[in-house]
């Protein structure tokens, strides 16, 4: 297999510097002080990260605001993207539904380098993802939508929802132009074996030519742990939506995985494609969706 070059599409940014970057990290997963404590003994920065690409062959990635430690103070990652508009780009974290969020997202497109914006999160009490097409969350995919920003969707828990995809498709096919890239390909099933990795819900997908999949080293860790093999999954994702809407992601940051494990992983999961394949899948369909549209600063 020769050489791969990659490219990072969910890179999570967090700094030490509390004061000048302050944190929210309520209702964290890991538990407050497990983050308070990873944040302050392994800030996630670009001067961490950078050097690592150079060495492992990874042209440039995506800035994804950290919704565990930032919430939607996108601060932090937008002066990641700012700083290195070479390499990164920001994804920023907004409610849709807030009537201020379209006002905002014109405002920072306008003044930062941002390439996204990141929609996430719960079903309410009846299974629903209102916040996801609400009439004031429109507003905000109108604005996406004019400004030809990449909209990047997480919806939660981490399961297949029938649900949060049929409104997925739905705004997919009202805003057909809008590129939407589903985090951690929209939650593989992991609990029916190899074959059953893609089900009925991800399936009604499969003509919605916009909607695109980032598999990330959270789905590996999670094939891993189920005894899927990941490279038979990456086969039967280009198998079943085409080369062109597959794309990888370290999910960096926030998965514990070194960032050597993560692109081997990503790499492995590619020994079933082609060259040509691979190519497009570690590099060319994220580059091409996420990459800085800014000039590097002399």
């Amino acid at each position: 297999m020769p050489q791969a070059r990659l490219f990072d599409t969910h890179a999570h940014f967090f700094t030490a510097d509390t004061d000048r970057y302050p944190i929210d990290v309520t209702g964290a997963r890991e538990g407050e002080e497990a983050v308070r404590a990873r944040i302050a003994a392994n800030p996630a920065t670009p001067a961490t990260l950078i050097p690592l690409w150079d060495r492992l062959g990874v042209t440039g990635g995506a800035a994804v605001q950290y919704n565990t430690v930032y919430k939607t103070d996108n601060s932090y990652a937008l002066a990641v993207g700012d700083a290195h508009p070479d390499r990164l780009a920001t994804v920023l974290i907004l409610h849709a539904a807030d009537p201020a969020t379209p006002a905002k997202l014109r405002s920072l497109a306008a003044a930062h380098n941002v390439c996204g914006l990141r929609l996430f999160g719960y079903p309410d009490a009846a299974g629903e993802y209102p916040w996801l097409d609400s009439p004031a969350a429109l507003d905000t995919w109108a604005v996406a939508d004019e400004l030809g920003l990449r909209m990047v969707l997480m919806y939660a828990p981490g399961v297949a929802s029938a649900a949060a995809l049929g409104r997925i498709i739905a705004l997919a096919k009202r805003f057909p132009s809008t590129p939407i890239c589903l985090d951690h390909c929209g939650w593989p099933a992991v609990d029916k074996g190899d074959e059953g990795t893609i089900g009925a819900e991800h399936l009604s997908l499969l003509y919605v030519p916009n909607v695109h999949f980032k598999v990330t080293q959270i789905n590996f860790n999670r094939f891993a742990e189920t005894g899927i093999d990941s490279a038979r999954f990456v086969r039967r994702m280009v198998d079943t939506y085409g080369i062109d809407r597959v794309m990888w992601g370290s999910d960096y940051g926030n998965t514990k995985n070194s960032y050597e494990e993560m692109v081997e992983h990503a790499v492995a999961a590619t020994a079933l494609l082609t060259d040509a394949e691979r190519a497009k899948l570690l590099h060319d369909n994220g580059r091409a969706l996420f990459a800085s549209r800014q000039p590097a600063r002399a």
